[in-house]
């Protein structure tokens, strides 16, 4: 089984739609149910299941930095600037 952290998760779920996100849900509680022991499972769940594991392995990631932006770079030294000047004031 391939284990990640939830830390690396969170930015891909973050991203998904809000239908995702409930489809998601669904797929969690039914995965938790099923280790304590309990059957929640429908007919069509296995299919769902399938759907929302493909558009989770399809989804990418998109990081944004201001670090690796060097106009967002200028603005923020910009306004680090002129918010110290105003308290030196």
């Amino acid at each position: 089984m391939f284990n990640m952290p939830l830390i690396e998760l969170l930015p891909t779920v973050s991203q998904l739609t809000h239908q995702d996100k409930l489809r998601l849900i669904h797929f969690l509680l039914l995965a938790v149910a099923k280790e304590e022991g309990c059957s929640l499972d429908t007919a069509s769940n296995e299919h769902h299941e399938n759907m929302l594991m493909r558009q989770l392995a399809a989804t990418n990631a998109v990081v944004w930095s201001p670090q690796a932006d060097h106009q967002a770079v200028q603005a923020l030294s910009q306004l680090l600037v002129a918010a110290q000047g105003v308290s030196n004031a």
